[in-house]
Formats: structure tokens, sequence, C-alpha cells
């Protein structure tokens, strides 16, 4: 009798802290990269470090993103987010207390995309920025999964640009493509294979 009700205690006290809080937790690591580096992060105005940064960051809804460095006109934005797939299971096994306390910790939300890099315009009367590793660095982090899609199939826009931003001749386009489809299955993180492409070939 002493071991049912220690095992439905436990049970409830399971079920109340919410199954997303419980496996997912309150908060979710989130990357920041910048071009330049050494920006400062702030998020719902708690600064958080510059960049480049990997911190955990409370979940929640309609929260603010700055970047600021000086010389540099300051990005904001909103982080996106999308409702942690656990919210859904804790309904079923949790019911509405559990539902209600992951909604209250803010687990209920998950950050989508973990990573976010932003390009900051000099403050100038132009604002206009033509250097070619930050053009690729844009390029690779904001159209990810197409330019290695891309890469894999042979070629397309996105990876002809690349490639044009390299400075390859037109005859070694195919053997240049080959070898930065395998720099990209050497490399799952999107800045830093923007990088070593950049230091592979020399550009400025």
């Amino acid at each position: 009798m002493k071991y049912s009700l220690l095992l439905t205690l436990a049970a409830i006290a399971f079920l109340s802290t919410g199954c997303a809080s419980v496996v997912s937790g309150t908060d979710q690591k989130l990357t920041f990269n910048s071009e330049p580096e050494e920006a400062t992060v702030t998020v719902s105005g708690r600064v958080l470090g510059k960049t480049p940064l990997t911190v955990p960051v409370d979940r929640g809804s309609n929260q603010s993103i700055t970047f600021e460095k000086e010389g540099y006109k300051t990005y904001t934005a909103q982080l996106s987010t999308t409702t942690n797939p656990w919210f859904f299971g804790n309904i079923v096994i949790g019911g509405l207390l559990g539902s209600t306390t992951d909604g209250v910790s803010g687990a209920i939300h998950e950050f989508s995309p973990d990573q976010y890099f932003v390009t900051l315009k000099p403050d100038t009367p132009t604002g206009i920025s033509t250097s070619k590793p930050r053009q690729i660095k844009e390029i690779i982090i904001a159209f990810s999964g197409e330019f290695r899609h891309q890469l894999a199939s042979g070629g397309g826009e996105k990876v002809d640009t690349i490639v044009q931003l390299l400075g390859v001749d037109a005859s070694q386009k195919d053997t240049t493509i080959r070898a930065l489809n395998q720099l990209a299955l050497a490399n799952q993180n999107d800045l830093e294979l923007a990088k070593t492409i950049i230091e592979v070939y020399g550009v400025q």
C-alpha cells in the first residue's frame, strides 16, 4: 500500500513539473555569430556577451535580440520560436496541470533556428560593404541547406556565386565544386565552413 502511494506521489510530482520542462529544460543553447566579430549580443535587455558566442537562453516567445558594435549600425530582430514537440506529449501524459506548468516556465517554446549570423552594416552614409569574405559568409549562412544541396548535386545559383567570389577560373569550376563539397561534408558548422573556404582560397 505504501509502495503504491509513493509511486502515485512520484508520478504526480513528475507530471506537475511539465514533461517539456523535464526533458528539454527551460533554456536552450543558442549560437550567435557576426561579421565583424566582437559584437555585443543582448536578448530582451540581458547582455549575453560578444560574438562568437554559444550560451543558454531562457525559452520564451517574443524575445528581442540586438547586435551592437562601435562603428556599425545596431541590428535588432525577434528570436524565432516554435512549439516544443514535448509539449504535445505533455498534454497527453500530464493533462492540463503539466501543460500549464510548461506554459509558465517557457518550456513550451523552442528556438528555431538555434544559430544566428548577422552582418553588421558600417555606420556610414551608404552602409554598404563589398568585402568578398563577408559576402561568402552571408550566402553560406543564409542559404545553408540550399548551398550544401547544390554542392552535392554539382552546382547551382548559390554555388556559382561562391565560385565567382573565390575568383576560380571557369576551367576549374567542377573541380572546385567537388573540393567545396568535401569541405562541407567535413564541417557541419556553416560559419566555420565559410571561414575554412575563405582561408583555403585566400579570399581577401
